[in-house]
């Protein structure tokens, strides 16, 4: 199985039953779909474009509509989210990640979560760096920071690396099939 359908297989294991683009809904699982497509589509349409007749930046209509969606779908994680961060690293013990299992073909990084404020984005990656992780923060227009932590190597790697962001209180953690440390 090559890297590609692995990291593929793994983003579709993680957003299973989702389909299509979910429409507005007070679920939080269509929200690892939502920023899948967001990937995909970022890949292809950058998100600032010059509008040349009125000189201001509009955003790719597939983009804008998808920002919208994260957005009414609660797909941020907001302080309110993160009250149990401490509590899950001292119950991790300063362990760090498991890694075993099948092989993900290529390391992984894992965007754990798009927060709306710079002080639980720098707590965020403070917690995944006492794991023996990477982290990276990244700053998306109208949405916050995204938090990367990673990399992951295998299948159990990146269950855990997943599950323990969600326990922490991070919404819709989901392997990144585009950004790499």
């Amino acid at each position: 199985m090559t890297t590609a359908r692995k990291v593929t297989l793994a983003a579709g294991l993680l957003a299973a039953g989702c389909g299509a683009i979910p429409e507005q809904s007070r679920d939080r699982t269509a929200c690892a779909p939502l920023f899948i497509e967001y990937d995909r589509v970022a890949q292809f349409a950058p998100e600032d474009a010059r509008d040349p007749m009125r000189g201001n930046y509009v955003l790719d209509s597939r983009l804008s509509q998808l920002t919208v969606l994260l957005i009414q779908n609660d797909c941020q994680t907001r302080s309110r989210d993160l009250v149990g961060l401490e509590e899950a690293a001292e119950a991790r013990g300063g362990r760090g990640i498991s890694e075993g299992g099948e092989s993900l073909g290529r390391p992984v990084a894992v965007q754990v979560g798009m927060l709306t404020d710079e002080g639980d984005a720098a707590r965020a990656q403070a917690f995944f760096r006492e794991l023996g992780l990477q982290t990276t923060s990244i700053g998306v227009q109208r949405l916050g920071r995204r938090v990367y932590a990673g990399p992951v190597f295998t299948v159990d790697g990146l269950n855990d690396l997943t599950g323990l962001a969600r326990v922490a209180g991070f919404v819709a953690p989901y392997p990144s099939a585009f950004y790499r440390f």
